[in-house]
């Protein structure tokens, strides 16, 4: 047991307060940078030290790495116990692997990620023939997400009205949840849907995880959606013991369903409910936290005050204007390397931006300049051709009923099974409501009169491998990896890319055969079921490694709950941050308030916040405004470089045309925001270039001239790929 004493005596008096209280409803409003992990695990401890059986605490957060910084710290308090402590949604998947046959899934569901989601949605369109050009199957697939996460079942959309875009959407809901269904499938939104359904329909399963979970404990409560509340108030309900720990200035997903609303009336929801308020930073200096605290106080509604630390003043925030993207870039890459060289490591930096297409200049100088990076939230390991491909061979052996795993995996190694196979299988098969591994099997056998030679063949091939891949589910978790892939020839298959791109792929299953091996060494009952669903549930923060010594690039978003001893915001103007999306709607600009104050609160010692005074739009240079975030910086935190330190309040300067002077009264001309096609270098047909996203390759040809030149290039890693001229920015390698 621990000591309770020892488990408060090194934390401040608001800290120690929500660690000790006792039972009922308990909101702790946590500032950024208080120390809300670790009062969270030193309550865990506490309620075990007191008599709480471990496995009687539910502690849920939103990411994979949150969740396992709490079971690391839970376990150096109180050694190694039985707290059931993860995300929603790997707490949902569990109770959905033994008591999901009440709501029609079986323990062998499949965890469809986004790709596997459109291409549900893609073939239930041509199906119900809808126009793709005018209704894109991703808005589909948003509207659907939108509805679930309100907890909108399908059945009620269709009975109602809407716009014709919400008629359409609503058609295909009902397609979707039937599909989803056949395949034995649930994506990450039924996951949560399906429980709260679960404990609706079946009170006696709802009551005995109310008995269970005598205390459940909530992180980051201002991202709960309506589902995410009602699981945790339906499982809380029994002995009110719910503790939520949250920040509604840190309130950033709106987009997927987040509601502030959720933690800005917990006292209303749960009457007499104890409030905790941790207002002392220890994470940044004082200027920066000066600078945020009064961004962020210009939206209404509050429930944090300012927030204060005990670090000193430190830096001032440093604000910088650049003449354009490119030159933005290149200052930000400099000032890194001149903290670098001033003993900063490269892992202790970061740049923030408001959306991924900013991060194609950064790119491009830390490329320059041979500093290595990462960019967390791009194309990550578990997106790659070859892990998918392999991963769609286990999922079908788990669940043989898996629609899009099979018809991924049904010529891949090829085995000539093409389209039109294919589509007569298809066409047989559903008026029979046959999924499409039953189908082949059939095939294979004879029983479908459309398909027969080689087709029938392969058929049964392919069955028959299936079959014995299966039986080795029942002996060791690497074995059936390995088996699936000596049996298919995979690596074979792999080897006739040829070159470079054989040798990284070759490399990413030998990666992917690693994570199988580790997740095998931590799980207590490893099985290619439970490695399929950790690998569904990763998100892209949990692929950020703080340990790899370069660079970190990534979006505001991605950046919550990191901090970095020095961090770069990009891109600081209206239109990208605030985003042109949010102009019109009040709430829409206090969110992205709240965006940049996540952005800015990240930082420990060295902020600079960074704007381009015009910005390349669809190839064509515009004039940019800064951000009215930064006129609510008091000037007494900030130091102005470059371009800002000259200019008036955040007033861009004129644009300045290359060999011109610059002068205050200079009027830019037309040609200053356009690219003229005279000025577009075009390399020659076998010269080496590199690309900012597509890396290095070699000019096979150019077609045309000017900046309308088509050039088509064979990259090392992404094969032939064509380009226009005055967009792709390619750099020649001498």
């Amino acid at each position: 047991m621990p000591d309770l004493h020892s488990l408060v005596a090194d934390l401040n008096p608001p800290q120690r307060e929500a660690v000790e209280w006792g039972d009922g409803p308990l909101l702790i409003v946590a500032g950024a940078g208080s120390g809300k992990t670790r009062v969270i695990t030193r309550r865990v401890a506490h309620l075990i030290g007191r008599g709480v059986p471990a496995g009687a605490i539910l502690a849920i957060t939103f990411t994979n790495k949150a969740a396992e910084e709490m079971r690391s710290r839970v376990s150096a308090l109180v050694g190694e116990g039985r707290v059931v402590l993860g995300t929603f949604h790997g707490f949902c998947a569990r109770v959905l692997r033994v008591d999901g046959r009440a709501v029609g899934l079986p323990p062998g569901f499949t965890i469809y990620d986004r790709d596997d989601q459109l291409s549900v949605v893609k073939d239930i369109c041509r199906e119900l023939s809808v126009d793709v050009q005018n209704v894109q199957p991703r808005a589909l697939l948003a509207a659907i997400s939108r509805w679930k996460n309100d907890g909108i079942p399908a059945g009620e959309l269709l009975a109602g009205d809407g716009t014709p875009f919400e008629r359409v959407a609503g058609g295909v809901y009902g397609r979707y949840v039937e599909a989803l269904a056949a395949a034995a499938a649930a994506d990450f939104d039924d996951l949560l849907l399906l429980v709260t359904r679960l404990f609706r329909e079946c009170p006696d399963v709802l009551e005995r995880y109310r008995q269970r979970f005598r205390h459940v404990l909530v992180d980051e409560y201002q991202d709960t959606n309506l589902v995410q509340y009602r699981l945790a108030r339906d499982i809380a309900a029994g002995t009110g013991n719910l503790c939520a720990t949250g920040d509604p200035d840190q309130s950033i997903y709106k987009w997927r369903g987040a509601r502030i609303r959720n933690i800005l009336e917990f006292t209303r929801d749960f009457p007499g409910a104890h409030v905790v308020r941790l207002e002392q930073n220890y994470r940044s200096t004082g200027h920066i936290l000066a600078a945020a605290s009064a961004v962020i106080a210009n939206n209404p509604g509050r429930l944090m005050g300012p927030l204060w630390s005990e670090l000193g003043d430190g830096c001032r925030v440093e604000l910088l204007e650049a003449e354009d993207e490119e030159a933005e870039a290149d200052e930000v890459v400099r000032r890194a390397l001149r903290l670098h060289a001033q003993g900063l490591r490269l892992r202790e930096m970061a740049v923030f931006y408001r959306t991924n297409a900013l991060s194609r200049g950064l790119e491009r100088a830390l490329r320059l300049h041979n500093v290595p990076y990462d960019i967390v939230g791009a194309v990550e390991f578990y997106e790659r051709k070859e892990v998918k491909d392999l991963l769609a061979w286990l999922r079908v052996l788990v669940n043989p009923q898996d629609a899009v795993s099979f018809l991924r995996i049904v010529n891949v190694p090829a085995r000539g099974l093409g389209k039109a196979s294919l589509e007569r299988l298809r066409a047989w098969a559903v008026p029979q409501g046959l999924p499409p591994r039953e189908a082949a099997r059939r095939a294979g056998a004879g029983e479908v009169p459309e398909i027969g030679g080689k087709a029938r063949a392969a058929f049964a091939q392919l069955t028959s491998l299936l079959d014995e891949l299966a039986a080795t589910l029942a002996g060791p978790v690497e074995d059936t990896f390995r088996e699936v892939v000596r049996r298919t020839g995979y690596l074979e298959y792999l080897r006739d890319f040829g070159g470079q791109e054989a040798a990284d792929r070759i490399d990413n299953v030998g990666e992917l055969e690693g994570a199988l091996a580790a997740f095998v060494r931590g799980a207590g009952e490893p099985s290619v079921a439970g490695f399929l669903q950790e690998t569904a549930l990763l998100s892209d923060v949990d692929a950020y490694d703080a340990n790899a010594d370069r660079l970190t690039l990534m979006t505001l978003h991605a950046a919550k709950g990191l901090e970095f001893p020095a961090v770069f915001v990009v891109g600081l103007e209206e239109g990208q941050l605030p985003h042109a999306r949010a102009l019109d709607a009040d709430d829409d600009v206090q969110e992205e308030r709240r965006l940049c104050y996540v952005g800015l609160t990240r930082a420990q010692r060295h902020l600079t916040l960074s704007w381009a005074a015009r910005r390349a739009n669809f190839g064509a240079w515009a004039p940019t405004r800064p951000s009215r975030f930064l006129d609510e910086i008091p000037p007494e935190h900030v130091e102005r470089e470059g371009r800002a330190a000259r200019a008036g309040p955040y007033a861009p300067l004129p644009h300045r045309r290359p060999g011109v002077s610059e002068e205050r009264g200079y009027v830019p001309e037309p040609e200053d925001y356009l690219d003229v096609d005279a000025g577009v270098r075009l390399p020659r047909p076998g010269a080496t270039v590199r690309h900012a996203h597509f890396g290095q390759g070699v000019v096979l040809k150019v077609v045309g001239a000017g900046g309308k030149a088509r050039i088509t290039v064979r990259f090392e890693r992404f094969g032939d790929k064509q380009l226009m001229a005055e967009y792709a920015r390619l750099e020649e390698v001498f």
